[in-house]
């Protein structure tokens, strides 16, 4: 799906959507959260290509990882919050043209 480009990149962004949309209504094991983390988000390959190709889809899958944080949908790791934080704000500085 991300060899498809932008499109590619906003399809990743949808499912990650659609699982916090899941979460909000049924338990979601802690690993599909983590595994969506580190294969969309924390892998920096993966996140280069997301953010080249898309970069509003990016942020959105690292803002929907944050938001299923703070909902207490995820339990995720105190590190791995903040990797995704300082991404996220990498992320935006890019796209507002501060960076």
């Amino acid at each position: 799906m991300v060899a498809q480009g932008a499109g590619g990149a906003y399809e990743v962004s949808q499912r990650m959507t659609a699982m916090v949309g899941w979460a909000a209504t049924a338990d979601v094991d802690k690993f599909v959260f983590d595994g969506a983390a580190e294969r969309y988000a924390l892998d920096p390959a993966m996140a280069n290509k997301l953010r080249k190709s898309n970069p509003e889809a990016f942020k959105n899958v690292l803002r929907r990882l944050l938001e299923a944080a703070g909902r207490g949908m995820w339990e995720a790791d105190p590190d791995t919050i903040e990797q995704l934080k300082d991404l996220y704000a990498e992320a935006d500085d890019t796209a507002e043209g501060v960076r």
